[in-house]
């Protein structure tokens, strides 16, 4: 009765015997099944993947990445007005000495030109652009360091400099890689990785021949009785009740095509006690 289990139910037999590690370790110690293990891994791997929950997993990611992406952005956003206005304040600030600092007041029209060439407009970018014109900008502090003496003495918030407030700038903008590099990966994933029936019907066929050839060798495993029974049970008990559901419902209630049924078994698809797993007459 294997094949009327569903996807949710598939993935949380196997995954004792994958993620468990004390069953994982005692799935090993049987000598008759040791060898499958590679196999069950595969085979759970491929019903996660085409389970319908781990699109939404998926999806829940990218929200949540989308959502740090916006804050990390807009606290970006708010460093770079602070460094660009604590240049412009400085400025006036030279200007309205009496005699007027015009040489400082031009060191600051400089350092601005290069920092923002068109203005704040950058701001007003996607955050990839964003993150590469901060990378610009560490490039440039590299290059010109003549630029960070500059912006070091400059005073801002307490006790730190201007200098520590493009370095808090150009943090956020590695951030703002990050993030997006990691939103692009799952996208891509998503776009070529369809789930589509063909696919499903695939992973459970996988399923169902690797765990029935588990149990079948299971039949002939001279390990304790407790331990086949701690690996073997679980799945049986499920499967009955799986059967007993399919059997006791509606045409309505029946699991949707692909889902709550398999395509048909392969003849060597063997349940416990040699019955085939294709055989109506042991299933129904």
């Amino acid at each position: 009765m294997l094949k009327h289990l569903n996807l949710d139910e598939m993935v949380a037999l196997l995954s004792p015997w994958v993620d468990d590690p004390k069953q994982r370790k005692l799935f090993l110690s049987i000598p008759e099944i040791a060898a499958l293990h590679p196999r069950v891994v595969e085979a759970h791997e491929a019903v996660v993947a085409v389970q319908p929950s781990s699109g939404a997993g998926a999806a829940s990611k990218l929200r949540a990445l989308v959502d740090e992406s916006n804050e990390v952005d807009r606290c970006h956003d708010h460093l770079a007005r602070a460094v660009s206005y604590g240049i412009d304040t400085h400025r006036e600030l030279c200007l309205a000495e009496a005699p007027a600092d015009a040489a400082r007041a031009a060191q600051c029209d400089g350092v601005q030109k290069k920092l923002f060439p068109n203005g704040l407009a950058i701001l007003n970018a996607s955050p990839l652009a964003e993150a590469g014109n901060t990378t610009r900008i560490a490039r440039l502090l590299e290059e010109e360091p003549e630029i960070v003496d500059f912006l070091r003495s400059i005073p801002a918030r307490g006790k730190a400099s201007l200098l520590d407030v493009v370095k808090r700038w150009l943090a956020k903008g590695r951030e703002l890689q990050a993030l997006e590099r990691a939103r692009t990966e799952i996208e891509a994933t998503q776009a070529t990785t369809p789930v589509n029936k063909t696919t499903i019907q695939a992973a459970r066929s996988q399923w169902f021949k690797v765990v029935s050839l588990v149990l079948s060798n299971l039949e002939v495993s001279r390990a304790p009785a407790r331990d086949i029974e701690i690996i073997r049970g679980p799945v049986l008990r499920a499967s009955d009740r799986a059967g007993k559901r399919y059997a006791s419902a509606s045409p309505d209630e029946a699991p949707p095509e692909g889902e709550g049924q398999s395509p048909a078994p392969e003849p060597s698809e063997v349940e416990p006690g040699g019955a085939e797993i294709g055989d109506e007459r042991e299933l129904r």
